[in-house]
């Protein structure tokens, strides 16, 4: 049976290693009618996090992360969660926050509270990292309100500031406005523009994603 990272009393083990995995990461599971009380919350490693991404997540992907926790029914890892730096420039900035919750899914039979669980815990544990405040974004571009978010007691701080995000097209070819300003330090036309002036460019804004806080001082 795995162990909880909540029932250890030494916090600074190294991660669990990689469980059995039902099937296709936990798709042969229906744990609609369990008990959360009867899953575990372990330390992973990123290798882990990532292939549960993979098959889970809406973006197929996980960035690098701080700290990266599973979610378990027995020996079968059912949901993950990244913590990690701040994926804005101006995030930290705007909304003097040191950590996000990056990545955060679970298989799709499971009870209704069991993010919330999930986060709640997760939280603890951050906290006893020595973080002060976790942001979160919820994108509507994917249907995503925050709602999950605002269950577990983060602070709703309206749409996120700054330049957003947008969507480029360089001669057809797409990426994320973050690639793009990685890549070749521009993100906007006129910047890419003055780069590329032979190949067509075109800059479309994304609807801005909901911003949510949680403060490890001032939230229950």
């Amino acid at each position: 049976m795995q162990k909880s990272l909540f029932e250890n009393t030494e916090p600074d083990l190294p991660p669990k290693p990689a469980l059995r995995i039902c099937d296709v990461m936990g798709s042969c599971l229906d744990l609609s009618y369990a008990k959360v009380r009867h899953f575990n919350i372990s330390k992973i490693d990123y290798k882990t996090c990532l292939s549960f991404c993979q098959i889970w997540h809406y973006s197929k992907s996980c960035p690098a992360g701080k700290a990266y926790f599973g979610l378990f029914y027995g020996e079968n890892i059912i949901g993950v969660i990244c913590y990690g730096e701040p994926a804005m420039r101006n995030q930290k900035g705007c909304y003097d926050a040191d950590i996000e919750l990056r990545r955060l899914c679970c298989i799709d039979l499971t009870p209704k509270n069991t993010e919330s669980y999930f986060i709640g815990n997760t939280l603890k544990a951050i906290k006893k990292m020595g973080f002060k405040r976790c942001i979160s974004l919820a994108d509507p571009n994917f249907g995503h309100e925050g709602t999950i978010y605002k269950a577990s007691n983060f602070q709703y701080l309206g749409r996120e500031q700054g330049g957003g995000s947008r969507d480029i097209f360089i001669d057809g070819e797409k990426m994320h406005s973050r690639t793009a300003f990685a890549k070749f330090g521009a993100s906007g036309y006129a910047g890419l523009k003055a780069l590329f002036p032979g190949k067509e460019i075109k800059v479309m804004d994304k609807e801005r994603k909901h911003v949510f806080v949680y403060d490890f001082y001032n939230c229950p």
